[in-house]
């Protein structure tokens, strides 16, 4: 088993963070896990994207290339940066508050809208919008069984880390924003 991710967005944003505490979460749940970071000289502002595999046997190459198995933008320019990745086959979250321009980047692509953003600022974590992002996406990969991580993997690596509350609390928000979205969906 093997599942590739691609996370992009703006630095500052939290983007390498959001892979980083994936590929923590796979290593708790003894997945082998690999991260890379792509971004721009200008850093702060400026483009970026990570990609994170996570597989049961070892991994040799470390890269999404037009072969991610989910994608999750949350920023116009990472967006635009980073949508090589994506193939008929990929799984597409896009922030509908901050990505207006999609259709020339993701054309077979069947992609979900979703409020990141947005919903973040309701709730007053604008700085954790990767955590809440990472909690959307823990409960589809849980709902499609992409990768058997649970809630309390996903809680103890939160527990290690600064700010352990608030982004326990944003992870949370996260995942009620999935279920928000999909509850319709059988």
């Amino acid at each position: 088993m093997k599942v590739k991710f691609r996370f992009s967005g703006r630095g500052g944003q939290g983007i390498k963070f959001l892979g980083s505490a994936l590929v923590r979460v796979a290593m708790v749940a003894k997945y082998h896990a690999t991260l890379s970071v792509d971004y721009t000289p200008s850093v702060r502002g400026g483009p970026i994207f990570c990609d994170v595999v996570l597989s049961t046997e070892p991994i040799a190459y470390p890269y999404c290339d037009a072969d991610a198995d989910f994608f999750v933008a949350i920023d116009q320019k990472g967006f635009e940066r980073a949508t090589e990745c994506v193939s008929d086959t990929t799984t597409c979250f896009i922030d509908s508050d901050s990505i207006d321009e999609t259709a020339e980047k993701i054309i077979k692509t069947p992609f979900h809208r979703v409020p990141i953003t947005k919903r973040a600022d309701e709730n007053k974590v604008t700085g954790a919008v990767n955590i809440l992002s990472l909690g959307f996406l823990s409960e589809h990969l849980k709902k499609k069984k992409a990768i058997d991580l649970t809630e309390d993997q996903y809680i103890q690596v939160f527990n290690n880390m600064r700010n352990s509350e608030n982004n326990i609390r944003t992870f949370q928000i996260g995942k009620a924003l999935y279920h928000e979205i999909f509850r319709d969906a059988a």
